[in-house]
């Protein structure tokens, strides 16, 4: 994996964790509408796509 992929794939996998812990804290809280679970749910599934491009781009997956 050259560098460059390395790096925007750590980016994916930091963005999709903050976005898991973000849920969990709003879960725990209870202070989460239907609407933002929407919300966080797809933007974690485009960072896990993004992340899955990339690795076949690099011919891992």
């Amino acid at each position: 994996m050259n560098k460059e992929s390395l790096e925007l794939a750590k980016q994916k996998i930091d963005e999709a964790l903050i976005t898991v812990e973000t849920m969990e804290k709003d879960f725990d809280s209870k202070i989460i509408s239907d609407k933002n679970v929407k919300e966080q749910f797809v933007f974690l599934s485009e960072k896990v796509q993004q992340l899955e491009e990339i690795l076949k781009q690099e011919g891992i997956l």
